[in-house]
């Protein structure tokens, strides 16, 4: 996958780029099939993935079909080292992407399945990935690939980008909340909907305010998402440092005790 200038300067001036049919039909249902398996519940479950329930499925307000039709989201599938979704963080098309927006030496800091299930799934509000529980030196350096493993629409709560914000920096909560308020009245104009077809991706900065609407269809809007940082980057967050890092790139050069790499 070729990236031009242009669509490098798109990225740079709005924060986002969209690529339709990144993905194959077979890639995309080897995908689905792993989602469905690693949602099963049992004890042979990966102990590394954690799954979060659909709030009002939690509250007793709604009730689903089964299991995996209850769940909101799955994290860290790739960094618990399920083959598929490692295979999808490496692939060379994305990869090649992240590349040339954030350089050459890269590492998949985390990665979020979320399964936005039929007349279950909620809304997520406008938020941006970083600094949100990222906490990464130099700030600015997080793209976020979010892979469209069905069909994305307006209906089924597709995701929304508002173009340039990603200019705005690192935004408090009370500003965050007002955009969100401004969208529930109507008054955010220029927000982009994400709708595409499954396989196509979209790639976002991490300071990039973005949201997604609820399900009110009958289908699916199932969306993964894989977030890289350079290698050289420096976690500085208050909690525990991450562990499970996956490197994406083996060739660069060694910075010692500066690089997330150095705690794989």
């Amino acid at each position: 996958m070729t990236v031009t200038q242009d669509q490098i300067e798109q990225f740079n001036e709005e924060g986002f780029l969209i690529i339709e049919d990144l993905l194959t039909p077979s890639e995309v249902a080897k995908m689905r099939a792993g989602a469905e398996e690693i949602a099963r519940p049992g004890p042979d479950q990966q102990s590394l993935v954690r799954r979060q329930v659909e709030p009002a499925i939690s509250r007793g307000d709604m009730v689903a079909g089964d299991y995996e039709l209850s769940l909101r989201k799955m994290t860290s599938i790739a960094l618990s080292r399920d083959d598929v979704f490692v295979a999808h963080a490496l692939r060379p098309s994305i990869v090649e992407v992240i590349k040339s927006l954030l350089g050459p030496n890269l590492i998949l800091y985390q990665d979020q399945l979320f399964m936005k299930p039929p007349r279950v799934g909620s809304r997520q509000q406008y938020h941006q990935d970083q600094p949100a529980g990222f906490d990464i030196d130099p700030p600015d350096q997080l793209v976020s690939c979010w892979t469209a493993l069905d069909d994305s629409t307006l209906d089924n709560g597709c995701l929304w980008y508002l173009p340039g914000s990603h200019k705005l920096g690192a935004l408090t909560k009370q500003e965050r909340d007002s955009y969100e308020a401004r969208a529930a009245n109507q008054e955010l104009p220029g927000a982009v909907p994400l709708v595409m077809k499954a396989g196509g991706c979209g790639f976002h900065h991490g300071w990039l305010l973005h949201a997604s609407g609820a399900n009110l269809s009958d289908e699916r809007r199932r969306g993964y998402a894989t977030h890289y940082v350079p290698s050289e980057s420096r976690y500085v967050g208050q909690g525990d440092k991450p562990r499970h890092l996956l490197q994406v790139n083996q060739d660069f050069l060694h910075v010692a005790g500066q690089r997330f790499a150095d705690r794989i």
